[in-house]
């Protein structure tokens, strides 16, 4: 039992692994009793350790219990509300171990524990957390991550958050091996470049063009190029969830007009196998995220026109701005913009 929140019945019938009908009606119990109980008189050692049993509880094979302990967290942040920050380090540890899942009612209960703690605690102390994650050898991790910066960036403002720390951390999987991770970081990027005011652009940028240089992934700068021009942002969905603005065709589908064309594109299918694309015109930055943006624009004003050094035989996809046809000077135009965890099978 834990002390003021867990009877000893309650407990056991949690832990029976020869029932799952008694811990599913024990989660649901659970659910029931935390709703009605106020936690003011709780000690903290017994909240650290319903978080830590809690935990336990994330590891049941059954759905319903996995569903229903999840939504007890997000109820428990609820009703610690600010005094969550005691225990948000245990909480998003907790959460972070259910990522990856392929049920979406499963992934929207652990992204809104993720959401709630960035707007208790705020953005970067969650996601210097989270970011670790990046590393997971699960690529729906990996995305799910991304997914969790692109979120809260797109709910906070852009001050609180280290957006050159976060450009050199997502910018390698810019080039990861599976498409979905390439597609979310290319869409976080979009809203990187958005944040990083005119003139400051150097650590997305340098962050970009070093994954290109030392992963030797051509290309990689012409697709981030590209997606910076069609002037639209990733947005959330009203459960809070993330959306991309840039569509890709699904396996077997052609790429019909809807789809559109580009370097950005070609570079979520095929990884670095793109080729050169065409240089971009810039277009001044925007102060809210939904009303278009064109910030990566004026990359050549914050990188000095330099050569890039490659190793031989390569050289032949020159970055934008070495371009004879692109002019030292842009003159840009305003202009308005469309408003359960499994194997590593993703592509």
């Amino acid at each position: 039992m834990i002390f003021g929140l867990i009877s000893q019945e309650l407990h056991e019938k949690l832990l029976d692994l020869k029932n799952y009908q008694n811990r599913t009606n024990g989660v649901e119990q659970l659910k029931n009793i935390l709703f009605g109980l106020d936690l003011k008189p709780v000690p903290s050692d017994s909240i650290v350790e319903f978080i830590n049993f809690l935990r336990r509880l994330l590891d049941d094979s059954n759905f319903k219990v996995l569903y229903g302990t999840l939504q007890v967290i997000n109820l428990l942040i609820q009703k610690l509300d600010y005094n969550v920050d005691t225990y948000f380090k245990q909480l998003a540890c907790v959460a972070l171990k259910t990522l990856g899942d392929t049920r979406a009612v499963t992934r929207n209960e652990y992204m809104n524990v993720f959401r709630q703690l960035t707007r208790i605690v705020g953005p970067q102390k969650v996601l210097d957390l989270v970011i670790g994650h990046l590393r997971h050898k699960n690529s729906r991790v990996r995305e799910d991550v991304i997914n969790i910066i692109t979120a809260a960036m797109l709910t906070h403002p852009r001050k609180d958050f280290n957006i050159p720390s976060l450009c050199f951390e997502v910018a390698p999987y810019l080039a990861d091996s599976k498409k979905k991770v390439r597609h979310a970081a290319l869409e976080l990027f979009a809203v990187f470049d958005h944040c990083l005011d005119t003139g400051k652009k150097q650590p997305l940028m340098k962050a970009v063009n070093r994954v290109e240089l030392n992963g030797d992934v051509e290309g990689l700068m012409a697709a981030v190029q590209a997606r910076r021009a069609r002037h639209i942002l990733p947005r959330l969905s009203s459960d809070g969830m993330v959306e991309y603005a840039l569509v890709i065709p699904k396996p077997g589908q052609r790429c019909s007009p809807q789809f559109g064309s580009g370097a950005d594109l070609e570079w979520v299918l095929n990884g670095g196998r793109i080729s050169s694309a065409r240089s971009i015109r810039t277009e001044p930055d925007s102060d809210r995220l939904y009303h278009g943006y064109g910030s990566l624009g004026s990359l050549v004003d914050d990188l000095p026109l330099q050569r890039r050094i490659v190793s031989a035989g390569k050289g032949k996809n020159k970055l934008p701005w070495e371009r004879s046809s692109l002019p030292s000077t842009v003159n840009t135009q305003p202009r308005s913009a469309p408003k359960g965890k499994s194997s590593d099978q993703t592509t």
